[in-house]
Order: structure tokens, then C-alpha cells, then sequence
């Protein structure tokens, strides 16, 4: 018997397999995409819990839903995964993601920022938790204490600088608010560090955070409108 001649599958069956292969890819490509946060979330909640010491790799990786190995693809190691965690919830903190709306004003804008640093730094029990990490583990791991006093304390925040120029444009600030802030990073963030590690040290000492983050603010926009 004659082969059967070969009929070449339909243009409507060749779209579906086309989609059913794109689908495939974009399904991997999230899942590919996703991976850096699942790990750095899982990994948050083991520091937060254990400690940094104690947290092992394995365990991070079994509440990501994620095989060890794949940790080391992104983190070569458990001190540059827990330094990419620090920068993860420390960045709000800095204000990393701020975008610059030049239709508002500069005060307005700076005052929002300020209030969500607070709310990130002190309203957040696993941003307190990794931070109250860093101070502890700064001494014995010299990377954490290079990430606290380069990047979280005395990191320069080119966002900040642009949201002054900002204000001096509208004539919010004084023309020259940066020369006279110089420093202007330590003297924005010092304030709340101090509030966090007193959170860290002395345990259940409260303080009315609304009238300190005001008068941390009022400090702020003197030294930027003082004339």
C-alpha cells in the first residue's frame, strides 16, 4: 500500500500551536522573571526569623518553592543574598523609586517622601527586622557594615537632589540650599535611624512618632527655605 501523502497541518492548527508555544515561553519567562523576588521575600522571612547566622540556604529555598541550587544562579553567596534583601527593603526607605513630577510642588512632593520613609522604616516589622539585623551583624560580616555606612547612611540620593533644584526653580527653596546642605543625605535620614535603633535598643521606650517625624520635617524645610 502507497504511503499516505503527507498533509500539511492547517494555517488555523499552525496559529494554535504557535500560541500554545508562546504561551509556554511567556509562562517561563514570568516565572524566570519572578524568581529574584519570591527568592528575596523567602529569604526576608528566614533572616527575620532566625537570624542571619542561623538561616540556612535550604531552608529559603524550600519556603520559595525553589531548589537550593537555583539560590546560587542569582546570589552567590548567603552574605550577598542577605545584602540584595537589605537593598530590597531599604530602598523605599531611600526613596529609591521616586519619579519627579515637575507639575507639583517640590514641598508637597518632599513631604509625601518623608512621611513614607517613616511608614516604611518604622511600620514594617520585616524592614525593622533586616534592619535591626545590619546593626547587629555589622561587626562580624565587614560587607553588612560597608552596605550601612556607604549605602544606607551616607549613600547619596541623586532623586533628592533633583527634587531641591526642583523647589529652587519655583523659588520653594533658596538658591543656595544645596551648598548649605551639603550632606544632605545624613542630615534627611539621621533623625529616623536614630528613632529605629532606640526601637532596636530600648525595646518598649515609645515615642510620639508624629511629633517627631514634624519636627524632622519643619527641620528639613527650614535649612531648605532659610533665606
Amino acid at each position: 500500500m502507497p504511503p499516505k501523502p503527507h498533509t500539511p497541518p492547517s494555517e488555523d492548527a499552525c496559529a494554535r500551536g504557535l500560541k500554545a508555544v508562546a504561551r509556554r515561553l511567556g509562562i517561563r519567562e514570568r516565572a524566570k522573571a519572578l524568581r529574584p523576588g519570591q527568592i528575596l521575600e523567602a529569604a526576608r522571612d528566614e533572616f527575620c526569623q532566625h537570624g542571619f547566622a542561623a538561616t540556612r540556604l535550604e531552608d529559603i529555598a524550600r519556603r520559595a518553592g525553589i531548589s537550593k541550587a537555583l539560590i546560587y544562579v542569582y546570589y552567590p553567596t548567603k552574605t550577598h543574598l542577605f545584602l540584595a534583601v537589605a537593598r530590597h527593603v531599604t530602598d523605599p526607605i531611600k526613596g529609591a523609586d521616586f519619579v519627579l513630577d515637575p507639575e507639583r510642588s517640590a514641598e508637597d512632593q518632599l513631604r509625601h517622601e518623608h512621611e513614607r520613609f517613616y511608614a516604611n522604616l518604622l511600620q514594617d516589622e520585616h524592614t525593622l527586622g533586616i534592619l535591626r539585623l545590619i546593626i547587629s551583624e555589622s561587626h562580624r560580616v565587614p560587607e553588612i557594615g560597608q552596605f550601612y555606612a556607604l549605602e544606607l547612611v551616607g549613600g547619596e540620593i541623586e532623586s533628592l537632589r533633583d527634587l531641591i533644584r526642583h523647589g529652587m526653580a519655583r523659588g520653594e527653596f533658596a538658591p543656595d540650599a544645596p551648598e548649605r546642605l551639603t550632606g544632605i543625605e545624613d542630615i534627611v535620614i539621621a533623625p529616623g535611624i536614630m528613632i529605629m535603633l532606640t526601637q532596636i535598643i530600648g525595646g518598649g521606650v515609645q515615642y510620639d512618632l508624629s511629633k517627631w517625624s514634624q519636627a524632622h520635617l519643619d527641620m528639613v524645610l527650614g535649612l531648605l527655605k532659610a533665606r
